[in-house]
């Protein structure tokens, strides 16, 4: 599905109008997902947007298919250093104030991009381009919808493949495959430095308790200290919490979802924890309206949850390994603004769409809570995309 022409020039418009505001003539774009969002190709490219007038897209790899799906003017990109050449020759003059993705780029490219725009000063856009992309369209919305209707399909299916003495990774990669088979792209974009998983967290037991790496409530113990997040080689048991806390995408955007499943009946207190994660979330959901600081939706949550439950010690991760935010920004990656976390000024839009999951991570016993997707959209609360039941599912 190509993106249309118009969301494009939107696109284009409103990140020229910043670059306006801020005294940059132009912007230089090399990262995927926002060279992806400004072009309509995810082929190996650089974007070069100026302050006025059409972008240009220089292709690298594959020139004949980055032109044959971008909208834009496409020409073939020979060597770093003739950038600076191939702008002049489009007829545009070249910027005193380049801006560029200094939160991903690396030094000694960087470096090579200094070198071929020697009188130009180079800025950092990230937070600009970041900010932009955190509010959807309804082109972009209708995408996410899309992708939730994959993960209840994905769960009708576990009921069926599920049973005792099964291994985490078994069910993972049956789990994933329904997923792909269903027309899930598989690619999980993150912006992240070092971060990478395959499918979620599919996890169960204490397994799911484990902790690691990922900045995550639940990362699962993995299969080896090489992959040390996601699913391991343990078998799942009769009346433990089995975490599918999975990432799906279609035409580039994501969605992050969880859902709590157990083979026979869960133990009395688990239940229960499960049910105040179902009503951390709802609470959640109404307190995400647009005006709002993200950091102090962060703390009514945290301060709620302090007050109205037993399960202080347990709400997000446990000890140290406890994380500081109970939401994040999704799309076309899955670590995008806002995220609702301690100390976050970000104010919340109209337009935002955010994974909210509140979980209860139990030391030597193991995880439940929910996680779904929502749009902020008026003061009533923020609407779900989310499509999945929230029922906890007992088999």
């Amino acid at each position: 599905m190509r993106i249309p022409i118009k969301e494009l020039q939107e696109r284009i418009s409103n990140l020229q109008v910043n670059l306006q505001k801020r005294g940059i003539e132009g912007a230089l774009l090399v990262q995927r997902a926002d060279t992806l969002y400004f072009s309509g190709t995810a082929q190996n490219v650089h974007v070069y947007i100026p302050v006025e007038g059409k972008p240009m897209v220089l292709a690298y790899r594959d020139f004949a298919r980055a032109k044959s799906e971008s909208s834009w003017e496409v020409i073939p990109l020979k060597s770093m250093s003739k950038i600076p050449k191939d702008i002049q020759e489009a007829g545009l003059p070249l910027p005193r104030v380049l801006g560029l993705e200094l939160d991903v780029l690396r030094v000694n490219q960087y470096e090579r991009y200094r070198k071929s725009f020697p009188e130009v000063t180079l800025v950092d856009i990230s937070a600009e381009i970041r900010l932009q992309r955190s509010v959807k369209s309804e082109w972009e919305l209708a995408r996410i919808e899309e992708s939730a209707r994959i993960f209840p399909l994905v769960l009708e299916f576990a009921k069926e493949v599920l049973h005792p003495g099964m291994t985490e990774v078994e069910l993972e990669g049956l789990l994933a495959g329904k997923a792909r088979a269903l027309g899930h792209g598989g690619f999980i974009r993150m912006r992240g430095f070092d971060s990478e998983f395959y499918a979620g967290a599919i996890t169960a037991g204490v397994q799911a308790a484990t902790r690691s790496s990922f900045d995550s409530p639940v990362t699962g113990q993995g299969i080896s200290i090489a992959h040390p997040n996601g699913a391991s080689m343990e078998q799942i048991q009769m009346g433990e919490p089995i975490v599918v806390d999975m990432v799906t995408v279609v035409n580039g955007y994501q969605i992050d979802q969880t859902r709590i499943l157990s083979i026979g009946p869960l133990s009395k207190e688990l239940t229960m924890a499960y049910e105040m994660a179902r009503l951390v979330e709802e609470k959640l959901r109404r307190a995400l309206i647009p005006g709002r600081v993200a950091g102090e939706v962060y703390e009514e949550i945290l301060t709620w949850v302090c007050d109205n439950t037993p399960y202080e010690d347990n709400f997000m991760g446990y000890g140290a390994s406890r994380v500081s935010y109970v939401g994040h920004g999704v799309g076309l990656e899955l670590d995008e603004l806002p995220t609702i976390s301690r100390g976050s000024k970000e104010v919340l839009k109209t337009g935002m769409v955010v994974a909210i999951e509140p979980k209860f991570v139990f030391p030597s016993v193991g995880v439940v809570g929910i996680e779904d997707t929502v749009v902020i959209e008026a003061e009533l609360g923020a609407r779900y995309l989310s499509v999945t039941p929230r029922e906890l599912m007992v088999l």
